[in-house]
């Protein structure tokens, strides 16, 4: 996994103030969102990860965007490989239905992961979570978000993945697309591997959470990732 010491400089949109370790919005509530998409292609020959002030960021490469959320939320440490996810992924047909039947086109189309692009599914990020000591609390969007807080978690929570549909190439392809929020060093980031280098949420929860709202209003899911002995 290929790793770059900088990141380019950016540059300042309006309404935006740069702080510390990422540039800091605060021009719209969803800005997030439509900053990952606005920023698509800006540099697709990075394949590797970066490092922000002490950030691990991983940048997008085919469609391993799972792949890229993991490690963002593992901030690099004890990282997965497509091929540990590729062997996950290929041994859950056994564990979830006992059925590890060999077929004709078993070898090129997988029932959990894309042979040729290496798009994963929510049960092989549930699985390698495990495998790395946490588990996967699915959010109900029915409560809303006004009452979630970090608290509620007594200090197991490791970070949130969420997913959320993006179109690309010109809206000719439709997807779904994993994304990490994470809390470090008392600050919450969206590492989001379609983003140029990570992105502060100025206002803390406030801004965490109207995030979240978005995700909700883009009928996204919300994974909440927590240690496995804190898990409820």
């Amino acid at each position: 996994m290929r790793r770059s010491s900088s990141t380019r400089e950016q540059k300042a949109h309006p309404g935006a103030v740069t702080n510390g370790s990422a540039l800091v919005c605060a021009k719209s509530l969803g800005e997030h969102l439509q900053m990952a998409e606005a920023e698509e292609g800006l540099d697709d020959a990075s394949t590797g990860g970066g490092v922000v002030r002490n950030i691990y960021h991983e940048r997008q490469r085919l469609q391993l965007c799972l792949l890229h959320a993991l490690n963002n939320l593992l901030q690099g440490e004890n990282a997965f490989s497509t091929k540990e996810l590729d062997g996950i992924a290929d041994k859950l047909p056994k564990i979830i239905a006992g059925d590890d039947k060999w077929r004709p086109l078993s070898m090129i189309f997988k029932r959990h992961r894309n042979s040729f692009t290496g798009d994963y599914d929510v049960n092989v990020l549930i699985a390698a979570l495990g495998s790395r000591g946490k588990e996967v609390i699915w959010y109900d969007r029915r409560k809303g978000v006004n009452g979630w807080n970090v608290e509620e978690y007594d200090g197991q929570l490791a970070g949130i993945i969420v997913n959320v549909p993006r179109r690309k190439f010109l809206n000719l392809w439709k997807g779904r697309h994993w994304i990490t929020l994470r809390e470090i060093n008392g600050r919450w980031y969206n590492l989001d591997s379609d983003l140029e280098s990570p992105r502060a949420f100025e206002h803390g929860e406030e801004d965490l959470k109207k995030y979240l709202e978005a995700v909700f209003a883009k009928t996204g899911q919300v994974l909440i990732i927590v240690e496995a002995n804190g898990a409820r």
